[in-house]
């Protein structure tokens, strides 16, 4: 293909954003639509290559996946060696050996899929992930692998025919991606079919550009560049994380960067612009520096106790470019000039390469991160291990589609003889604890019964969650059947209500969660919030009439850093037990204005409640917050096992607390 030089600026314009995004800079909210313009440039420059070789009756598969793997290659596998190395530095044995896994799917082209099995783009803990990037490069190693056939086999049918599949599975995929961010955001975000129709589009550029009469003149092709470079740098500032993504909002970016593409020139003022010196130098490193931004910004991360600062953020990105200008001259040049490396050696080299980046994934993998490089880890290790306290609760408990819950139940009771029951989600489980150190050996005092993912309410089942239809209203209707059985004295509800009415989670995947309490009923906010206050007083009226007093337990406030990983450092620096900690936890703290706001907009839901004699919401901010902050341990080590869960050290700190509540022993 003929070289453009306002293609290399355009890269340019991809590669900055995303490097800035990441780094947390002001006005890069849409800082990612970045990798919607390189799958486009991507789609262009590839059906470009395959039709004029075509054209030329000299397309070779072996010519283009050489081409390919020159160019991806040598730089993926230099950025990976060194992430490796620092990561065996850097990384906490678990998340050395999470790691391990991302490294194999790289070297399998499979990285995207992972990603989208373990975590979505947008969770706070994602910008920890060294080769998280990796995921684009390989959803464009997966259009690689299919594409040419496909498209060498249709261009023999004629260019028409060509056009019209382009068409077909652009179509196709743009109404299947506007779906799925909304149904299923993770693997929308990640998944080839879902961002094929965004190849699609730089495809049909390609095949429009090689028409002999342009649709467009010198003013209108001004023009047209003009509202595409529009689109894509108003994009930038305008769009957030909070979009459902690639759907209808990714037609923005998508759309400006094709425009750009059909229509800037060197003879008109966006192709100058884009073609000016500057722009081109930064897209001629742009593989190499989008290679380099995320490790170098995750292993930082992953290697301080606090949140590294702006200034910071701003010397990485400097360093980014720098490696970037550094790797293409020394790499990614070389490599291409097929006078220096031969196909063979191009093609064996590469598979030597990624069989010994797999070995080395497996070992790590086997060994589980070696955690003997870090001093005193097990200790550590041991305060965010799920407490397991509750077991499966088995054919004690039927639950809808053969599901199991968590129980921890006494045996033998009589009517009277359990003190408190506690029902609800994961957060209750993490809670249990609290019953367990409130009541002590006594079995017969507390029980539990609940499941991560479902709300303890009565008629009320959680849409699109993690569990099959009617799994939760089941578990549910079973709390209930054991507690009419044994009727306790009290009956504490725990849960991660907005999660539920509101969405709010680090998870984006977790903002699927809907409450219906029929199957017919729409999945959407307002209706999730007018059923969770019908299935509140619902729950709380039926378990007061078995003569039980009911409390439900407002959420304990959500940290924003990863507590594992304050505490974690805090050992390596040997300051567990130091006063010097207090000022590091305290660094990263929350602030508690972030809690009550997420408490208010349940608080408003609770409110709408008609008064219910006896029913009291407890809330547990004193055991954490004070003097405008709310902090995730002390010390002598965390309460929290996660950014929201308690651990086994904070449920205990909370059963003076709920012993005094409910107004029994402690």
């Amino acid at each position: 293909m003929k070289y453009r030089r306002e293609i290399d600026g355009l890269r340019a314009l991809a590669v900055v954003p995303v490097v800035l995004f990441h780094a947390g800079i002001g006005g890069f909210s849409g800082g990612f639509v970045g990798v919607d313009v390189f799958f486009v440039i991507s789609g262009y420059l590839i059906t470009g290559i395959i039709l004029d070789a075509m054209a030329q009756g000299k397309f070779s598969f072996a010519a283009f996946y050489e081409r390919r793997a020159r160019r991806i290659l040598p730089a993926l596998f230099v950025v990976v060696a060194a992430t490796l190395i620092l990561s065996c530095v850097v990384l906490l044995p678990e998340d050395l050996k999470a790691f391990s896994k991302s490294l194999l799917a790289v070297m399998l082209f499979a990285s995207n899929h992972l990603f989208w099995s373990e975590s979505g783009y947008f969770q706070a803990n994602a910008e920890l992930l060294p080769l998280l990037h990796t995921w684009s490069l390989a959803a464009e190693e997966q259009y690689y692998l299919v594409f040419p056939v496909v498209a060498v086999f249709l261009f023999r049918r004629g260019i028409r025919t060509l056009t019209a599949a382009l068409v077909v599975v652009a179509v196709l995929s743009f109404v299947l991606a506007e779906w799925g961010s909304r149904a299923h955001p993770d693997a929308a975000f990640y998944l080839l079919p879902f961002r094929a129709w965004e190849l699609m589009i730089g495809a049909l550029a390609a095949v429009y550009l090689r028409s002999k009469s342009p649709m467009a003149g010198p003013a209108l092709a001004s023009f047209l560049a003009a509202v595409g470079l529009a689109l894509l740098v108003l994009s930038i500032p305008g769009f957030d994380r909070a979009l459902p993504w690639p759907g209808v909002y990714a037609l923005v970016p998508v759309l400006g960067t094709g425009l750009i593409i059909l229509f800037a020139q060197p003879h008109n003022l966006v192709g100058r612009w884009l073609g000016s010196s500057v722009l081109v130098g930064v897209g001629l490193v742009s593989y190499s520096a989008y290679l380099w931004h995320q490790p170098l910004f995750a292993l930082a991360r992953q290697a301080s106790v606090d949140e590294p600062t702006m200034p910071f953020y701003v010397l990485l990105c400097a360093v980014t470019f720098v490696l970037a200008g550094l790797t293409w001259r020394f790499v990614e040049q070389p490599f291409r000039k097929s006078s220096r490396f031969s196909r063979r050696f191009i093609f064996l080299g590469a598979l030597a390469i990624a069989l010994l980046f797999a070995g080395i994934a497996a070992l790590l993998y086997a060994n589980k991160g070696y955690p003997g490089r870090i001093e005193n880890h097990a200790r550590v290790a041991d305060l965010f291990r799920w407490q397991g306290l509750a077991s499966p609760c088995g054919k004690q408990l039927a639950v809808a589609a053969e599901i199991e819950a968590q129980c921890r139940l006494p045996e033998g009771v009589h009517p009277g003889e359990v003190d408190t029951v506690l029902f609800g989600d994961s957060h209750a489980d993490a809670f249990l604890p609290a019953l367990v150190s409130l009541y002590g050996e006594r079995e017969t005092s507390h029980a539990y019964i609940g499941m991560g993912g479902c709300l303890p309410l009565l008629g009320v089942d959680v849409k699109s969650g993690i569990w099959p239809v009617d799994v939760c209203r089941s578990l549910a209707q079973a709390q209930y059947t054991y507690a009419s059985q044994v009727r306790p004295r009290n009956l504490l509800l725990v849960a991660r209500w907005g999660m539920y009415t509101d969405g709010e989670t680090t998870s984006r995947s977790a903002r699927r969660y809907y409450l219906v309490e029929n199957d017919a009923d729409p999945l959407s906010r307002e209706h999730s919030k007018a059923v969770f206050v019908r299935g509140i007083e619902r729950t709380v009226r039926a378990y007061q009439a078995l003569g039980t007093r009911v409390f439900l337990m407002e959420q304990v406030p959500q940290q924003i850093t990863e507590p594992r990983k304050v505490f974690h450092k805090l050992n390596q620096a040997g300051l567990w037990g130091d006063p010097a900690a207090e000022a590091v936890i305290q660094r990263n703290a929350s602030p508690i204005s972030q809690h009550h706001a997420q408490q208010t907009r349940v608080r408003k839901l609770l409110n709408r409640l008609p008064h219910i004699e006896g029913f009291r919401v407890l809330n547990p901010e004193e055991l954490f917050c004070s003097a405008g902050q709310c902090v995730m341990g002390d010390k002598g080590g965390p309460w929290y096992l996660d950014r929201d869960h308690l651990n086994i050290r904070g449920a205990e700190r909370a059963a003076p607390w709920l012993g005094r509540q409910i107004q029994g022993p402690g």
